[in-house]
């Protein structure tokens, strides 16, 4: 059952990471290659935003921004919800829920330890796929 997870039991400890100053040609790239859905921009282990795929959809592509030359700062998501490995499982879908993001960064001590996404947690309770589907539709 769900309830008796913790974040930190479930959450990916190896975060595809890179600095503000990175290329955004050079982020989705890496999007690519790894196969995942979000880069946490970073620096010193500190959070300093998010990209995601819908970020490259909306900001990039769809208004044409020049990838190559711009930085993944000017566009990166800068108001990040985190959470704690410690927290309930239930805590983690409670906000992503409330604020329709699919992935959350794990913090120890304000420091990047890992990341929760949609996926990770319907691979344990495939029954909570009703609760998080808020994002399926987007």
């Amino acid at each position: 059952m769900a309830d008796a997870y913790k974040v930190g039991d479930i959450m990916v400890r190896d975060v595809l990471t890179v600095e503000p100053h990175t290329k955004l040609l050079d982020c989705a790239k890496k999007m690519a290659e790894k196969k995942v859905g979000c880069l946490v921009i970073v620096i010193d282990d500190q959070v300093k935003g998010m990209l995601t795929e819908q970020d490259l959809a909306r900001k990039v592509v769809a208004q044409e921004i020049d990838a190559a030359s711009t930085p993944v700062s000017e566009i990166m998501s800068v108001s990040i919800t985190t959470i704690e490995p410690e927290r309930d499982i239930r805590d983690a879908i409670q906000l992503m829920g409330a604020n329709e993001i699919k992935h959350l960064p794990v913090l120890v001590e304000g420091k990047l330890a890992g990341i929760i996404t949609f996926k990770d947690i319907i691979k344990i309770e495939p029954a909570l796929i009703e609760l998080l589907s808020f994002k399926s539709a987007n």
